[in-house]
């Protein structure tokens, strides 16, 4: 099911806010309320492909029991987590790796797994089976997490699309015996919902569309037009992963529950590794404690460090994508991170400056992550070393604006005719300093944390939901949601 969907903001979400505060308004109904949750879940993560609940469900079984027998048998949890952590890393190859691995022999094409069996955000609920098994291993989970709340877990609708990755000993408390109805968490939660799905259909859906003309276009752009099509995609990317994590936290407040940080103005970054602190949060804690810890970490001197982390972020590219443009996105910030390390109280540099190369690298990575394909990025970072230098195309500035504002824009170049042609020109034009100067706003996970209903805010709320819902008609599904 699409968070974005007026199924969803309409139906669903009031719905399952309603019967859960119902259900779980009293202790004694609260195993009545989780049962009621999972059901919930089970609806979300099966709403698009059904068939793919029995592969959810299997896996799930199998991590939840293995970890129960990790907690009950110390002496043989080296293998049962080995065991687990392979098992379920098969299935998310066997969904995810195959047609990549295929494409390198020359059976390529020969086979795809079914899409209609791979379940909803397989990567997101892979890891955070194997962080359970994890958990269990290091004993940082109790032994009173019962099959119902691991059920509940790892289909949480408002973490299962995009994240974040939750552990289970930290969320499975919260669903059985979530905080006391508040009015103020109501308002918070409705707040942050309301402004990240703003960031997703408004603000992201503006860049997505400059991204996807100028990629699109990218062997007859001209420098500048290639500059801000690099441009788009990090704005693009940035709203919509800011309006998910908005957007999870939000519906997680309005019941009673807290998720984890994961998402913290990254662009604000003053190194690459600082940026990775403030970028997918959760995803970096996993891979610290899961890869980079158990190589060794920094205990074995410089050489093996840099080595682990090259490896934690070539395999951060591949979990992102099968594909060698999300490798090269993945060694380039690794390799960056080793350089920072190596360089580390030998070049100090003023914070613009440090920020100005942190943003200036992010950008350029993102050409990787974003392209189909090598050539494709190689064909856009080549554009801008081209001659040419001017104003971008008028069919550039016609793409960036949502339809309603085309149909506005158009409507005012008739009426002010002939100065309308330069407003329709230059208006979509300024959406790209906008965007920017968005990013030096704070985060609102943090203004949540003391939050006051105002006036103001509930305008807000209100402008920036009502504006989402008439606009959903066209909308992209989360970035984040195709990994």
């Amino acid at each position: 099911m699409n968070v974005q969907s007026h199924l969803f903001v309409l139906v669903y979400l009031p719905l399952v806010l309603i019967l859960w505060r119902v259900l779980g308004g009293r202790l004694e109904n609260q195993t009545a309320a989780r049962g009621f949750l999972l059901c919930a879940g089970v609806v979300f993560c099966g709403w698009g492909s059904p068939l793919s609940l029995p592969v959810l469900g299997a896996e799930g079984a199998v991590s939840y029991q293995l970890g129960r027998r990790i907690l009950r048998e110390p002496e043989r949890k080296r293998p049962l987590l080995w065991s687990g952590a392979l098992a379920l890393l098969a299935v998310l190859a066997f969904f995810k790796y195959t047609g990549f691995v295929l494409s390198l022999t020359p059976l390529e094409g020969a086979f795809r797994p079914p899409a209609w069996l791979m379940p909803l955000g397989l990567s997101f609920v892979t890891f955070q089976q194997i962080l359970w098994l994890r958990d269990c291993y290091d004993g940082a989970v109790g032994k009173d997490v019962s099959p119902l709340d691991y059920a509940c877990c790892i289909t949480f609708f408002a973490t299962a699309t995009c994240g974040p990755i939750t552990r289970v000993g930290e969320l499975a408390p919260q669903l059985r015996r979530p905080a006391p109805f508040s009015w103020d968490d109501l308002a918070a939660g409705l707040y942050c919902f309301a402004l990240g799905l703003a960031k997703k259909v408004i603000v992201a859906g503006v860049f997505a569309n400059g991204a996807n003309f100028g990629y699109a276009h990218g062997k007859d752009l001209s420098p500048v037009e290639c500059v801000l099509t690099i441009l788009c995609y990090t704005l693009q990317i940035y709203f919509d992963f800011s309006g998910y994590c908005d957007m999870a936290s939000g519906m997680a407040r309005m019941m009673g529950v807290r998720l984890p940080v994961n998402f913290n103005s990254p662009y604000q970054a003053l190194s690459v590794r600082d940026f990775w602190g403030r970028w997918h949060i959760t995803l970096s804690t996993f891979f610290r404690q899961c890869v980079y810890i158990p190589l060794g970490g920094n205990r074995n001197g410089t050489a093996a460090t840099c080595r682990n982390i090259m490896i934690v972020f070539l395999l951060s590219g591949l979990w992102h994508g099968a594909g060698w443009g999300f490798i090269i996105w993945g060694g380039l910030h690794g390799a960056a991170q080793v350089v920072e390390r190596l360089l580390k109280g030998k070049v100090s540099l003023p914070k613009p400056l440090a920020w100005a190369l942190t943003f200036l690298f992010v950008n350029i990575a993102w050409v990787f992550f974003r392209a189909d394909n090598v050539d494709q990025a190689l064909a856009l970072l080549g554009g801008l070393f081209r001659g040419g230098w001017g104003l971008p195309c008028a069919e550039f500035a016609a793409a960036l604006p949502l339809k309603v504002m085309n149909e506005a824009l158009g409507f005012l170049q008739n009426a002010i005719a002939p100065g309308g042609r330069a407003l329709v020109y230059w208006v979509p034009l300024m959406l790209l300093p906008a965007g920017l100067g968005l990013l030096a706003l704070p985060n609102p996970l943090a203004k949540a944390e003391r939050f006051r209903p105002t006036v103001w805010r509930a305008v807000l709320t209100t402008v920036c939901l009502a504006g989402a819902v008439l606009l959903f008609a066209g909308v992209d599904t989360f970035i984040y949601a195709n990994f």
